[in-house]
């Protein structure tokens, strides 16, 4: 028999609050009428429609990554006291002491779980905790259930007047249920796939002046935020292709035998191009983004709901999750349905 890391169940929320395009679209006419044209032609080109916002201060990546939590370990039909381990997600903490999952934990009343930490590799990060938290569970007897949640709120450290930062992203969390079976079968987490380069290390910043200036009031509060700086993204569209390829054949599959994929939803016109490098059709490929905007790490896991909740992922099939962080990092994983 062998030890398989299955998905027992996947949770998502997102806020109340939803704002389609239009009211981003004449937000930055009210700027400037060029200004308003070329976001609506942004818009375009990611695939954004709605997008969820947090009702901030009342909600933040805590409290939204608790009931997306609740939603998985409901499904799961298990007890939070079951959990062994909980791996937080995030790039926009609440705190970075204690950590965010300490907290989750105790909010779910889940004091049997001890292998408990924050992970922030930006956007890719609930792809990398995922991996963590399957890799730990095949070497550690211990570990048989383990929660991993991704949770972002951008739009609320972003600037009024950067189009993505405000117009294209939009807050929600996504949980995931891991758990150890016994099988003689190829099922759950099979390998993963990184790839890194650090050229683009200053294009993306949070915040802009450093942590260590935060409380400097000599520098301007823009700087205090978000800063993100359009780069060409044909080159990390590409690296997702390389690694999504490089995993399943690595594993002795062709790309073609893969029965989904689920990718960052940063852009649907970069999940075209990657569909296209690949020849892979473009309706294997799931595109939540339309509906929930960018939702950073939790991004691949809402697709990945939205197909489970459609009975799209059946057993044995073939599965890879596939994101890109700032800097830029890229990972995917591969995964078969057990």
């Amino acid at each position: 028999m062998n030890k398989g890391i299955v998905m027992k169940s996947v949770g998502i929320y997102h806020p109340e609050k939803k704002i389609g395009n239009e009211s981003f679209i004449n937000h930055f006419k009210n700027m400037d009428e060029t200004l308003g044209e070329r976001v609506s032609h942004l818009l375009t080109h990611l695939g954004r429609q709605e997008r969820y916002i947090a009702d901030f201060p009342n909600e933040n990546v805590i409290t939204m990554a608790i009931k997306a939590s609740k939603s998985a370990i409901e499904k799961a039909g298990i007890d939070p006291l079951e959990l062994d381990g909980i791996i937080f997600s995030t790039d926009t903490p609440e705190y970075t002491s204690p950590s965010n999952a300490i907290l989750l934990r105790d909010a779910l009343e889940a004091s049997n779980a001890h292998t408990v930490y924050d992970l922030n590799a930006n956007c890719v990060g609930m792809v990398v905790a995922v991996d963590q938290a399957q890799a730990l569970m095949k070497c550690n007897k211990r570990l048989k259930k383990i929660l991993v949640v991704g949770s972002t709120m951008i739009h609320h450290f972003g600037l009024e007047t950067d189009p993505i930062t405000y117009g294209a992203l939009g807050d929600a969390a996504a949980a995931v249920i891991l758990e150890t079976v016994e099988t003689d079968k190829q099922i759950g987490f099979i390998d993963s796939v990184y790839a890194t380069r650090t050229d683009l290390r200053d294009y993306i910043l949070m915040p802009e002046c450093g942590m260590s200036n935060i409380y400097d009031s000599s520098i301007p509060e823009e700087k205090k935020r978000w800063k993100w700086q359009p780069f060409d993204t044909e080159e990390p569209e590409s690296r997702c292709g390389e690694i999504i390829k490089q995993v399943l054949n690595e594993n002795g599959f062709a790309v073609g035998q893969a029965n989904m994929i689920f990718m960052t939803q940063f852009s649907e016109d970069a999940i075209k191009n990657v569909s296209n490098a690949l020849d892979y059709p473009l309706e294997q490929f799931k595109y939540v983004g339309n509906q929930y905007g960018y939702t950073g790490t939790s991004s691949p896991f809402m697709a990945y709901y939205h197909a489970i909740t459609l009975e799209q992922i059946k057993e044995n099939d073939v599965v890879v999750f596939c994101s890109v962080g700032s800097g830029l990092t890229a990972a995917s994983l591969l995964y078969i349905a057990g």
